[in-house]
């Protein structure tokens, strides 16, 4: 997995922010078990932090609103990687 292929797949915009799982779904990663999806997401853990630490990309966290409350970062493009 590549910076390229990551980006490519990420929003312009804060409002269209992707969560990691929703980053993996649109690339086409095999998530169906769960050694499958924590392999992808370890990958993909790795090159967002690493564009995030370049300023290509940025996050923030959000909470879920229906079911479980629980937290995560949804990311999108910066204006260096447009």
């Amino acid at each position: 997995m590549n910076h390229e292929e990551v980006l490519a797949v990420l929003s312009d915009s804060k409002e269209d922010a992707k969560s990691i799982k929703e980053i993996a779904q649109a690339m086409g990663l095999e998530i169906s078990s769960y050694i499958d999806w924590v392999r992808a997401e370890r990958r993909l853990v790795r090159a967002l932090g690493a564009l995030v630490k370049w300023g290509w990309v940025s996050y923030d966290e959000r909470q879920k609103e229906e079911g479980h409350k629980f937290w995560y970062n949804a990311y999108w493009k910066t204006e260096l990687a447009k």
